[in-house]
């Protein structure tokens, strides 16, 4: 069976301007700001905990996806939250 890939038909590389990773369109919304797909979610979730929407889930969410980026081998900030 052959494997369905998520990235778009024709589309190059580029460096997360966020972790500094290597990624390509997936047909999310980060490659519109340059960033991973992840790096996008964190910033949306960010926005979130700075609206103080579900201020406790939304940090949980954060270093979810912290930690996920740093195993991917991104390189962000030190963690925030």
């Amino acid at each position: 069976m052959k494997k369905i890939s998520k990235f778009s038909i024709g589309s190059g590389c580029y460096k997360c301007q966020s972790c500094g990773r290597m990624t390509r369109d997936t047909g999310g919304d980060g490659v519109g700001v340059g960033c991973c797909d992840l790096c996008y979610e964190i910033g949306g979730v960010v926005n979130s905990i700075w609206d103080n929407c579900n201020k406790e889930a939304n940090i949980k969410r954060y270093k979810e996806l912290y930690a996920e980026v740093i195993a991917k081998g991104g390189k962000l900030e030190k963690e925030t939250f």
